[in-house]
């Protein structure tokens, strides 16, 4: 959409912005100087319980991206992480609670010891120096890690995979990562534009599937902080998806019940009322 901007009757010009983080996106959705944005669940959760009914989950345009990267080339499954301590991309977050939670359900989380000392983006230097052994990482920096080592002679590897482990234990098929919201007074006074933006979107993460190779390059242009190769290679495993909130409800709520269970206050102390839901 950074190269192409859909064409969207009544609205005069569709602009994008790629946010530095989640909390400097914050304040513009909330003060209106942002009309449509990406979201971790839980965020989105939390604004709604501060500011109700301020916007509609659309759609989850992410799935489970995370695994346990490591040069470990023993490690397939959750058992080999006993007495190991693994850095973790995001104290707080999906992949902290999510982790724990499989670590839960196989009886080990005393037995493993989390790290959340280094910042996402020094988690692959981390790995391919020896300075760490294993981290739970989301895409693309799975892909980096595993790349970059390529280049410095150091085999990194995706040694488990969470959303594995999420469909084996059977809390659901998919956990979601990021959600699109809309404020829902620029719903409510522009629902048709809405959808057109909607269908849009749908397309053109159909489009960024099917075309990695001419996506990359869109990707670097775009100034997110990949290269084009890299993006290349993330595209396929970064489970970019497109499901509309009333079917995703239940995969939303999945996930932000194990945000209930370790931190209430992260979400605002509930489970968002139906209303949260675009319909």
């Amino acid at each position: 959409m950074f190269a192409n901007p859909p064409i969207i009757p009544g609205i005069a010009e569709t602009t994008f912005e790629a946010a530095p983080s989640v909390d400097a996106l914050i304040p513009k959705l909330i003060k209106g100087e942002v009309d449509i944005g990406i979201l971790p669940p839980n965020v989105a959760a939390k604004i709604n319980s501060l500011h109700p009914e301020s916007f509609l989950v659309c759609a989850v345009v992410g799935n489970g991206m995370l695994s346990v990267v490591t040069t470990d080339q023993s490690l397939t499954s959750p058992a080999g992480l006993k007495e190991k301590k693994v850095v973790v991309a995001g104290q707080g977050s999906t992949p902290e609670y999510v982790f724990r939670t499989l670590l839960d359900y196989h009886n080990i989380e005393k037995n493993v010891t989390l790290d959340f000392s280094l910042p996402t983006p020094e988690i692959a230097a981390a790995l391919i120096s020896g300075k760490i052994d294993y981290a739970v990482l989301p895409e693309p920096f799975a892909t980096v890690a595993v790349m970059n080592g390529k280049k410095a002679g150091v085999q990194v590897r995706r040694g488990w995979s969470l959303v594995d482990g999420w469909r084996e234990a059977g809390y659901g098929s998919d956990f979601p990562m990021t959600l699109c919201v809309v404020r829902k007074d620029i719903f409510e006074s522009h629902p048709d534009a809405v959808r057109v933006f909607l269908a849009e979107y749908r397309k053109s993460i159909e489009w960024v599937l099917r075309n990695p190779q001419e996506a990359g390059p869109l990707v670097e242009a775009a100034g997110l902080g990949l290269k084009a190769q890299i993006a290349e290679q993330a595209i396929p495993v970064c489970n970019f998806v497109f499901i509309p909130a009333q079917e995703g409800q239940e995969q939303i709520e999945g996930l932000l019940s194990v945000f209930l269970k370790f931190s209430p206050d992260s979400i605002g102390g509930k489970l968002p009322e139906d209303a949260f839901y675009l319909k």
